[in-house]
């Protein structure tokens, strides 16, 4: 059976908090506990479990039905193919569609849901058109069937159908025509036989070639492919000749993602396609299939207005086919049988054991006709037994009238079913797996087949406010009103090793009261921790004065923060050094004091409280949970209760195995599908969770050995080798290593020796599961060491000298300064972070010195007068307990006595103590890890467990209850460890753990296609359990029978969402579950509020406007210039080819067969561009050429352009020639060649001449040349926008398990790299400019001020290539550079302006296309340093020396430039002609005012949010003007939507409801949140965004009549 929905979603909750419960945790024990309380509650962090009913889809008739009615052909009667039984029933909707396509000559479009069998609405009738071809001897080379798909994951799908329908019909052609397609057969064949392991099919055609020759019955290809082929003279085969004549079917599937400009970019390829082949309306059959397309029979007109301006086709309403469900059938009701019956039934079905079902339904009140009458009926059959029964319960059929209305809470839907039970949850779960398990026949709907919706939310930090007493937020605030005053809220941090409470914010100074204040800080929401600034709260104005030097050595920083004592208003936030004055002028005001902690390299290095310090990164943890770690801990708990299959390999033939069955049955087979978001998220996550899971399994293993084995080991006193030995045996027994006898050694010694020198609060030391400390049985004449006289003298009695040693011992192994096992390095990255080899010094004379390479090495006494370290401290306060002499030269002395101990060779420990002798430290000791015992902490009555009752440390030193914690003053008391720990994450974690195995890949476009399908299929046939993928799997790519999917975020829409939910509850026996994490976005949060929204909200028909006079243009264009390339082939190539190489300029000579009015182009142009755009784009009398070629025209813009560069460029190579710099002007030599040389389609692309989305013309790669396998299977490519972030040298990127890290900026032999010089000034100004020479700019244009800053951007369109060593990733986030915001240089065409008069304010809107944004990297604010000659590169600082990509020793010169990409689109400037009062000068205004316009416009315009963006404009001192652009390159004509004033106004007023309507910043509005102006994508100025500050600007423009209306 499945999994139940309450236990599960209980379970997650419950290990999500307890996670976040552990990693979260505050000193002050109040607090803590109200925080615990807090984070423990389900409903500020979950919502559901949700259910809903997801009927079966109603049967229909067999093929042979259809053939004997006469919608198919009688030749379907001899098809053969195990994949499509003629036999089998199909779908109601399946029937109806082919019958419309096949009787009715209809288009049809399919909206049927996931699992639905769309495919079968078109192959069907595609195969009955060629089997009707085939049977009249008709059937030859030449495309009949064109299957279009959005990606090739998809397209390579229906191929492997494709392969099993046809591999009887060898008649029958197809083949795929992508990107991946060979062009050469051998190459194709190779391929082939790497992917699949078997021959292809005779009639699978594989390569270019092949399909050139004899065009495929059946052609499948991606719509980008589709372009070319029809741009490219080389490929006309297909459309036009011999083979062209047979066209018969056009299918688009997924039709759904062809919304908005890919709709109108889809619409015009398919217009220009069916001309191009010469196909008259109505002679060709289109359909459409998709399982998101509308919200039902209302929707219909608007779906088959969408098809019928896709494909220029004559679609109605009912054409269009939703899929029949079965009815949830109710029956005759009898009564209600006892409560616990489907628990008993339940265990019955799991056990599948019936032999005294009939009794147990007769003892619980089920009248025993109804229970003879369903015996007799079906003969024994349970399933169909207790269907009959179950179809007359009441409580049946009330969960069925429920349900049929829609989702509904699953607490709800059981308290209304099963009213005030106890167990109603409980009940109300099994009563829905019986109820999804029982069937009348095979072909039935279950009685109430469902799925179940959970959701967690991210933390989005803690807040505090210090009233009566502190009181603590999980929600963002900046004031909160507590006994009816206010007080002011703060953000608050905790230190990592001593939870000590710190506020996080910034001081900011109020010109107008001339007080500073403590707020938020400003733009730094959610970066980690850098530019903060930290503030200790001092409960007892202590604080930590002195250093450390055993952190020191960690740290290895010559210079330490320095604190500052501060007072805080509690009140207001005012905020003053502790120097005597008043902070503010509150009255009755309480105030806090605060310990100000300076921070180093923007991080906060050293606890104020503690003295703890992180030479990694901040000692202070602000309250947010990494967002891989959560997903980790979700994944895992849910991959926990997915129920196991027995595993069967469906390739195996166990007939022909010697081995038969035996080998199979005993493995895990479970599997989890989990959506990211990204491909980066995906591929990383599959190595994170890996990295987790085999965390803790590791842990797990090793609790579980100590326990079973505790008093064995307790008895024996083992030793880590005895240790080793158990747990050795138990991964042998479990089968959990593979490796070889000597690996696996080395394997688990790793795991132990990882745990023996770990001082995490979450080792198994830490959390009492296990227990180190010194073994005296070993020693001879031990005795010796309990009788030092220094010791006895001093009044230590023998217990406190043995906690005196295991304190010792303790410093030895935290520190690592242990002789590691052989084979086992300490600086193995195993052990990473602490990968050093420790040691001690009697002093170290100069802790600055690094020492020993890969040596940590500490010195046992403090080696100057101002330091100190834990030994001497620990020391001083057990002297002081004793009332001994405490003077710091006596303590030194004894801690000497004590490190004496140790060296002297009289000692029984000096045969343990390992010596080595180091030039920089002298004599340096290590402990032998002989003298450690291992056992069970908390089952061994010898260990005993001690809290802190100031710091709140445990221990299990103690002597004379004296905290071992450096410079802690607090008191030990006993404690239970079990009570103490109960509720914690990790405890209980390996505690519990299953014993199973968890195998996670990634499943991403990163991966090439034959080793994604095998990845797939492993995944399929339960190799892989686990598999991560990007948004790649929400479409229909088979994935097999799922249970479960888990999404790390919440989908963009209710449709993507159904299409992921839906991709679980695959399989007919049990209930789908799907988990949603809500992650830190306006998105996840707005829809975790709400979550009904996207279960079963609204999927909106897909729209687009096919009027749009831009894109028209550009398929003009391409019709046009296919027409020249097919009579002028010699000018295709190139851009040198085109514009230059010919004695005749491509231009002028497309310019005279333009004028020439070739007859078949006019015609063609005439069908393919819409008739209401006819006049305006002067077809008849080809004026449209003048738009080509006129004074603005495109050909003439890209000419101009193309000439004045090049001119440029060539004079600026001549006049560094002639000042003899020969390099510069090599270089621009090949900046010129790098122009010239560039892919003709792809330049028209760029400049805007032909259709853009349709070509990865921006696309570059980032090389990975390893000859290792990870590096085989790889394909690692990205935009060029995103490229410049995520491609930068020494940005890391991860891809098949491994971390690539990006070292060099590709350069190309006789090219040279594109420069451009660009201006920005904080004032909002920015321009940009082509780089031939050096110009200093000393002032900004805008404000006159002298701040501007300048700087060179190169654009890498070459790629990039990594370094030349691959590591494996580690468990923070991949490393990278960042790029800017998109900044509107004023370049652009004005094309419309207009003033609207709103009220008495005037608002100016100009429209202009081609419109320059750039966005630029420029390398943390450094720069990059890139090598000039290899294109090495690094973030800021020049390296010494270095090696190009071969591996060789370069000698290239430095060029500091930052990376960029420009690209053109379409803009509206909205300028506001000094409209608003002074609230437009306030920080955060603008941004405010911008991000409501977007959101109202996006809502008002139903245009997707992703397709507008927005960016601020300064082109005057006094005022700035809000760009809206279109994202997509090129334009597609949205944001000059806004120059209809109707429009624009209803986009304001969308604007001004939206945030007007949410609640967040209270009276005040003086914040915002991911419910109005916040998101994902502006983090930037998340701290600026204001909800009051776009109220009154919107309330500004609309003016009071507006607004009250």
């Amino acid at each position: 059976m499945g999994l139940n929905p309450v236990s599960t979603s209980n379970f997650i909750f419950e290990r999500f908090s307890d996670y976040a419960a552990t990693t979260l945790s505050i000193k002050n024990e109040p607090i803590n506990t109200e925080l615990k309380n807090l984070l423990k509650d389900p409903s500020k962090f979950s919502k559901g479990p949700i259910i809903e009913a997801t009927p079966s889809y109603a049967t229909g008739s067999h093929i042979l039905e259809l053939v004997n009615k006469g919608i198919l052909s009688s030749a379907f009667l001899d098809f053969k193919s195990p994949g499509l039984p003629l036999d089998r029933k199909l779908y109601k909707h399946q029937e109806i569609a082919i019958k419309k396509i096949c009787s009715e000559n209809r288009n049809v479009v399919v909206a049927t849901g996931t699992g639905s069998g769309k495919t079968e609405t078109f192959m069907i009738p595609i195969l009955d058109h060629l089997l009707n071809q085939k049977s009249k001897n008709e059937l030859t080379p030449g495309v009949r069937a064109l299957l279009l798909y959005p990606m090739n994951a998809l397209a390579n799908d229906q191929m492997k159908r494709l392969r099993e329908l046809l591999k009887n019909e060898p008649e029958i052609t197809f083949g795929i025509y992508t990107g991946e397609t060979e062009e050469k057969y051998s190459d194709a064949y190779d391929k082939f036989i790497r992917m699949h392991q078997v021959e292809p099919l005779e009639n699978e055609l594989i390569s270019r070639e092949q399909m050139k020759e004899t065009p495929p019955n059946i052609l499948l290809t991606n719509y980008a492919m589709l372009e070319y082929l029809m741009l490219r003279p080389d490929d006309n085969v297909f459309f036009q000749g011999e083979f062209s004549n047979e066209w018969r079917f056009i299918v688009i599937d997924e039709a759904h993602t062809y919304t908005g400009t890919n709709g109108i970019e889809m619409s015009m390829l398919l217009s220009r396609l069916k001309n191009t082949i010469g196909l008259e309306k109505g002679e060709i059959r289109c359909i459409l299939t998709s399982a998101s397309l509308g919200s039902g029979k209302e929707d219909f007109p608007k779906v088959a207005n969408f098809a019928q301006k896709l494909f220029r086709e004559e679609f109605t309403e009912k054409d269009v086919v939703e899929a029949a469900t079965q009815d949830l059938k109710k029956g005759n009701i009898w009564g209600k049988p006892r409560c616990d019956l489907y628990e008993k039934i339940l265990i019955k079905i799991t056990d599948n054991d019936f032999h005294n079902l009939k009794e147990i339904l007769l003892e619980s009140d089920i009248p025993s006709n109804i229970v003879d009458e369903a015996y007799e009926a079906n003969s024994g059959n349970y399933k169909r037994v207790l269907y009959d029964v179950l179809l007359g319960d009441e409580r049946v059929n009330n969960t069925i009238s429920i349900l049929s209305k829609g989702p509904i809470d699953f607490q709800k839907l059981s308290k209304r079913i099963f009213l005030d039970s106890k167990k109603s949850e409980e009940y109300m779960a099994s009563l829905i797996d019986v109820c999804n398990y029982v069937r009348k026949s095979d072909n039935h709907s279950s009685l109430i087949p469902a799925r179940y919706h959970y959701f967690i939310r991210a933390l989005e930090g803690a807040f505090i406010v210090f009233a009566d007493k502190p009181y603590i937020y999980l929600e963002r605030m900046n004031k909160a009103s507590i006994n009816g005053e206010e007080y002011k809220a703060f953000e608050i941090g905790t230190c990592r090793r001593c939870n000590s409470l710190y506020l996080v914010g910034e001081i900011v100074k109020d010109e107008k009261t001339g007080y500073s204040y403590l707020i938020e800080y400003d733009n730094k929401y959610f970066e980690e921790d850098r530019g903060l600034e930290y503030f200790a709260v001092l409960e007892d104005n202590t604080y930590i004065s002195t250093v450390n030097e055993d952190e020191i050595a960690l740290d290895g920083m010559g210079e330490y923060p320095s604190f500052s004592v501060f007072n805080l208003c509690t009140k207001c936030g005012a905020i003053r050094e502790d120097i005597g004055k008043k902070a503010c002028d509150c009255i009755n005001n309480s105030h806090v004091k605060l310990l100000k902690v300076e921070s180093k390299e923007k991080f906060v290095k050293k606890c104020g409280i503690c003295g703890g310090m992180n030479p990694n990164g901040s000692i202070v943890r602000r309250f947010f949970l990494a967002e891989d770690a959560v997903s980790s801990v979700l994944a895992t708990a849910l991959y926990n209760k997915i129920p196991n299959k027995p595993k069967t390999n469906k390739n195996h033939d166990s007939k022909n195995d010697i081995f038969g069955d035996l080998m199979e049955g005993d493995e895990v087979n479970k599997q989890l599908l989990i959506f990211s978001d990204n491909r980066q998220s995906a591929a990383y996550f599959a190595t994170y969770l890996n990295s987790s899971y085999k965390d803790v399994l590791i842990k797990s293993i090793l609790t579980k050995v100590i326990f079973d084995n505790s008093q064995i080991c307790i008895d024996n006193s083992w030793s880590l080798e005895d240790y080793h030995r158990r747990v050795e045996r138990f991964a042998m027994d479990k089968n959990i290593l593979h490796g070889t006898i000597e690996s696996n050694k080395i394997e688990i010694w790793k795991w132990i020796m990882g745990e023996f020198i770990s001082s995490s609060p979450n080792s198994l030391y830490n959390i009492g599961y296990l227990h180190f400390s010194p073994n005296f049985e070993i020693l001879k004449n031990s005795n010796i060491l309990f009788n030092i006289p220094f010791l006895t003298r001093n009044g230590f009695s023998e217990e406190d000298i043995f906690n005196l040693y295991n304190y010792l011992f303790n410093q030895f192994r935290i520190h690592r300064a242990i002789e590691y096992p052989e084979y086992i390095k300490p600086t193995d990255p195993y052990f990473s972070p602490i990968n050093f080899q420790g040691a001690f010094s009697r002093v170290v004379k100069n802790a600055s010195k690094k020492g020993k390479r890969g040596y940590d090495i500490k010195s046992w006494k403090p080696s100057q007068e101002v330091y100190s370290n834990s030994r001497l401290d620990y020391l001083s306060k057990v002297y002081k307990a004793k009332g001994l002499n405490d003077d710091k030269k006596v303590l030194i002395q004894d801690l000497d006595n004590l490190y004496e101990i140790f060296i002297n060779d009289r000692s029984p420990l000096y045969p343990y103590i390992i010596n080595e002798y180091d030039k920089d430290y002298g004599a340096i000791i290590k402990l032998d890890p002989i003298l450690f015992k291992v056992s069970p902490g908390i089952l061994d009555e010898d260990v005993n467990y001690y809290k802190c009752s100031k710091c709140y440390k445990i221990t299990t030193t103690n002597i004379n209850n004296v905290c071992p914690s450096y410079r802690c003053d607090g008191r030990l008391y006993k404690i239970n460890m079990d009570e103490e720990f109960k509720e914690n994450h990790y405890r209980n974690l390996f505690a519990n753990f299953e014993f199973e195995q968890m195998k996670a890949s990634e499943h991403t476009a990163q991966l090439k296609t034959e080793y994604a399908a095998e990845v797939q299929n492993k995944f399929i046939n339960g190799d892989i359990n686990v598999l991560s993928c990007s948004t790649t799997f929400e479409l229909g790519v088979d994935v097999g029978e799922l249970e479960t999917v888990f999404m790390k975020n919440v989908p963009p829409t209710p449709a993507n969402y159904a299409q992921r939910a839906g991709r679980a509850g695959r399989r007919l026996d049990s209930t789908a579950y799907a988990l949603t994490y809500s992650r830190l976005s306006s998105h996840d949060f707005s829809n975790f509020t709400d979550p009904y929204k996207m279960i079963s909200g609204t999927v909106k028909p897909p729209y687009f406007e096919i009027s749009n006079t831009k894109i028209a243009k550009r398929h003009m264009y391409a019709c046009a210039l296919s027409s020249f390339w097919k009579r002028y082939g010699e000018y295709f190539k190139t851009v040198d080819d085109f514009f230059f190489k010919n004695n005749i300029p491509g231009p002028d000579l497309f310019k005279e067969f333009l004028k020439g009015k070739p007859r078949d182009l006019y015609d063609l142009i005439k069908k393919v561009v819409p008739e209401e755009l006819h006049l305006e784009l002067e077809i008849d009398n080809w004026g449209w050429v003048d738009d080509l070629y006129g004074e603005y025209g495109v050909m003439t813009k890209i000419t101009t352009e193309l000439h004045d560069d090049l001119k440029k460029l060539k004079g600026a190579k001549n006049e560094a020639a002639s000042n003899d710099n020969f390099m510069l002007a090599r270089e621009l030599h090949q900046t010129i060649n790098t122009i010239k040389r560039r892919p003709l389609i792809n330049y028209f692309s760029q400049k805007n001449l032909l259709p853009k989305y349709g070509f990865p013309v921006d696309v570059v790669d980032l090389e990975a040349n390893f000859h290792i396998q990870e590096a085989k299977n790889v394909e690692l490519n990205r935009d060029l926008q995103i490229a410049i972030s995520e491609y930068a040298p020494e940005s890391q990127v991860v891809a098949n398990g491994k971390l690539w890290t990006s070292r060099y900026v590709k350069k190309v032999r006789e090219k040279d790299l594109i420069r451009r010089r660009f201006y920005s000034c904080n004032c909002g100004y920015f321009n940009t400019t082509l780089y031939v020479e050096e110009k200093n700019v000393s002032f900004c244009p805008i404000c006159g001020g002298g701040k501007i800053y300048s700087g060179i951007y190169m654009m890498p369109e070459f790629g990039f290539i990594t370094e030349a060593s691959v590591k494996d990733p580690g468990n923070t986030r991949p490393e990278r550079t960042y790029s800017s915001r998109k900044n509107f240089s004023g370049h652009g065409n004005i094309i419309e302006e207009k003033e609207f008069v709103i009220g008495n304010k005037t608002i100016k809107l100009s429209a202009q296309n081609h419109g320059l944004l750039t966005v630029t990297n420029n390398g943390k604010g450094r720069g990059f340093q890139i090598c000039k000659i290899c294109g090495y590169g690094t973030v800021g600082k020049k390296p010494a020396s270095h090696k190009n990509p071969e591996g060789k020793k370069c000698k290239g010169i430095f060029e500091r430039v930052a990376l960029g990409y420009d690209f053109e689109t379409d803009i509206v400037e909205i300028e506001f002609q000094n409209i608003f009062d002074d609230v437009s000068m306030e920080e955060g205004f603008w941004e405010s005012l911008m991000y409501a316009i977007i959101e109202g416009m996006s809502s008002a315009l139903e245009i997707d949010r992703s397709d507008i963006d927005g960016t601020l404009y300064v082109k005057n001192s006094y005022t700035k003007s809000i760009v809206l652009f279109d994202t997509v390159p090129g334009g597609a004509g949205h944001v000059k939507r806004l120059l209809d004033e109707e429009q624009f106004i209803n986009s304001l007023t969308n604007a001004l409801e939206k945030v007007s309507s949410c609640s967040c910043g209270g009276e005040k509005q003086d914040t915002s949140c991911y419910n109005c102006l916040r998101n994902y994508y502006n983090q930037y100025c998340h701290d600026k965004l204001k909800r009051g500050y776009a109220i009154k600007g919107l309330e500004s423009i609309l003016g009071r009549e507006l607004v009250e209306a």
